[in-house]
């Protein structure tokens, strides 16, 4: 609350807030249905548009809880609804069309055939990915009518956003669904090298407001959420300074803005991607991957007090917050009280050593941060709702239990008892296992269309048997330099025979000359729910690899719910934990550890990086239980590996055993995602 009054009193020209569930901000205070029909009329009055983050990826059992959040949204009707999920998507076009959608960046929209594809599925505005240069932005902006969103300021992810597996393959907090709980801040250490090799700067693109304020874009995007209100008004005062001078003043402008900018507690600040020569500025190793000013470290712990030695001026009423290289969660608290030298000061300076009430599980070394000052305006909730209250009308959200008819086709029932067959997909990237592939008694191969492989294979004909039963795998990132290379190897293909292909972003719907006689949707659509999945059958695609953060008991109701589109389960693989566009230090194929002794390695292909596990996911093991749940076709994920034809063989004959190799992660599947 405190926050949003700071973006309106310091210019904003709209907000964007969440929703109490299904937002990729869980960990937020959040708004309710009625705080958000008060600040919707409260902030329409003052001529500022309200956006209501609803971006959180659904399971199958939550249908019913987002149709009744819709229903009260709709008679609200906030300026715009921020999305990931397709069944968010379908069902507000079936039932509730007076909802403006604006495509969140956790839909990876990063070149202008995504834009263009989403603008056909009839969404208002685009938050295109903070991965893309300025020309790219410019290139995308020029070749569309449809509202554009960019990130200017604020924390950014090593990986693309909606690409990121970590955090849920190792604890089942899945970052799609707002529970991130940050791997990529820890600390790493591999060989020689160590360090935050995860970590990015914070996004601070003041610089380069006088060259984007001249591209065709609805909108510069702050990030505020989860940050104090003292952040939010240095910050929104500092870019509504800039961009209401003159372009004669420009200049003066922004040193005043980067002035104003220092008042806000961050990491250290970068132009990101926006800048391609300055991407090597993006992650500063040696820095600490928290945010906030390094104020004290922990010195001694004994009862309920600890010591901390300040590495900068401390007072009382300054706003901290704990890290630690090995805790995943942060405690943020205020500093109520110190004791130096058995006096109670208000203040103490560097290098002082000040005893304060223990924090949480606390230990020697940990590091606290101050991420605001006692001495920065305040703002009281209780006055702020009390304010909000006298300026605005009670909310009559009637009917928000309203029912939906769900338009999904029911599974088909046959009448028959006995056991059904499996269905075995083989994804490949490496070219020399095409043919043992196809050979191996697999029904079906999923080729990854790397540039090498196009090349190879638009050059010569298959024969119709074996290019009947291969599928072309079209990569989750293609650079807007690239889509015309795609387009014509696609056409080239096409006009070869081979119009089988699985796509894994949006933006592939517009790559095609003429329509493909079947298509799969990848697991990067992030399917958790028969809605998502039914989305994608609609626009083609008869089969759909489910999210790989599936766990079993949301597998089970998504596939009792449906067959529609056929659901795929990948048994084996290693998934790409980040996919990002920067390097890393240590090289690829080597060990990275944190001091969980979580080990990753990672490889540099088509100018992208993909992290993953040194231990595969393997469901070899659990085969039968999939297939009583109604998940019958199995998809093993080879890409990535250049396997001989006897490795390849010996892990057929796994798969065929149902015995998974040691060590092996069995990701979401026998916990719950949350």
């Amino acid at each position: 609350m405190e926050s949003f009054f700071a973006a309106l009193e310091n210019g904003a020209d709209a907000i964007y807030l969440g929703y109490r569930q299904f937002n990729a901000r869980a960990q937020a205070a959040n708004f309710s249905l009625d705080d958000i029909a008060r600040l919707n009329e409260y902030a329409h009055k003052q001529g500022v548009k309200l956006y209501v983050a609803l971006n959180s990826a659904v399971r199958e059992e939550e249908i019913e809880e987002i149709v009744t959040t819709l229903a009260g949204l709709s008679q609200i009707e906030p300026d715009g609804l921020i999305i990931q999920d397709g069944a968010i998507a379908r069902l507000c076009q079936l039932h509730f069309p007076n909802l403006n959608l604006h495509a969140s960046t956790l839909m990876t929209i990063h070149n202008s055939a995504g834009v263009e594809q989403l603008q056909n599925m009839g969404f208002q505005r685009v938050v295109l990915a903070r991965e893309l240069a300025v020309e790219e932005i410019a290139h995308i902006a020029a070749s569309t009518t449809l509202e554009l969103e960019v990130f200017i300021h604020g924390a950014l992810c090593y990986s693309y956003s909606g690409l990121c597996l970590a955090s849920s393959f190792y604890g089942g907090r899945s970052s799609v669904r707002g529970r991130c709980v940050q791997p990529c801040r820890r600390f790493y250490r591999s060989g020689k090298n160590q360090g935050y090799f995860f970590s990015p700067n914070d996004l601070s693109a003041i610089d380069l407001i006088p060259r984007l304020r001249k591209l065709r874009l609805a909108a510069f995007k702050i990030e505020g959420r989860m940050k104090p209100a003292s952040y939010v008004s240095a910050v929104v005062r500092a870019y509504r300074h800039v961009l209401d001078s003159p372009p004669e003043n420009e200049a003066k402008a922004v040193a005043r803005a980067r002035r104003l900018l220092k008042e806000a507690y961050g990491r250290k600040p970068t132009v990101g991607f926006l800048s391609v020569d300055q991407r090597n500025e993006i992650i500063t190793p040696h820095r600490s991957g928290a945010s906030g000013r390094l104020a004290a470290r922990v010195e001694w712990v004994r009862g309920n007090r600890m010591g901390l030695r300040l590495e900068s001026p401390l007072t009382v009423g300054d706003r901290l917050r704990l890290e630690s290289n090995e805790e995943v969660e942060k405690t943020a608290f205020t500093l109520r009280d110190m004791t130096l030298q058995d006096k109670h000061p208000t203040a103490a300076t560097t290098g002082a050593v000040v005893a304060v009430p223990r924090i949480g599980d606390a230990r020697r070394g940990d590091r606290i941060f101050k991420t605001g000052s006692k001495s920065e305006k305040t703002y009281s909730p209780a006055k702020l709702r009390r304010l909000l209250r006298e300026k605005t009308s009670k909310p009559r959200l009637a009917g928000s239990r309203t029912i939906v008819q769900i338009h999904i086709p029911p599974k088909v029932n046959t009448g028959k008892t006995e056991k059904q067959a499996t269905t075995l997909y083989l994804r490949l990237s490496y070219l020399p296992l095409l043919n043992v592939a196809l050979d191996s008694g697999a029904h079906w191969i999923l080729l990854q269309a790397t540039r090498s492989n196009l090349n190879s294979l638009s050059k010569g004909k298959m024969a119709s048997s074996k290019r009947g039963r291969l599928f072309w795998g079209l990569p989750a990132i293609i650079h807007q330099k690239d889509l015309e290379f795609f387009r014509n190897q696609i056409g080239i293909l096409q006009r070869l025979g081979h119009n089988q292909w699985l796509v894994a972003n949006w933006a592939h719907f517009r790559l095609f000359t003429r329509p493909p006689d079947a298509i799969i949707a990848d697991y990067t659509f992030n399917v958790l729910n028969s809605h998502a999945a039914f989305l994608l059958n609609e626009m083609g695609c008869k089969r759909v690899i489910l999210s790989v953060e599936n766990d079993r008991n949301n597998l089970a109701k998504l596939a009792a719910a449906s067959q529609r589109p056929t659901p795929l389960a990948t048994v084996f693989g290693w998934p790409s934990l980040f996919t990002s566009r920067l390097e890393i230090k240590p090289r690829p194929g080597s060990i990275i550890r944190d001091s969980k002794r979580i080990g990753l390695q990672h490889s540099r292909q088509a100018e992208l990086t993909s992290v993953h596990s040194d231990r595969p996911l393997c469901l070899f093991e659990h085969l039968v239980d999939l297939g009583n749940l109604g998940v019958r076709d199995f998809v093993v994920d080879l890409r990535g590996q250049k396997r001989s034809r006897q490795e390849f063989y010996s892990l057929l004959k796994a798969l065929e055993r149902q015995q998974c190799p040691r060590p092996h992660s069995t990701f979401n599947y026998l916990r719950k995602l949350v």
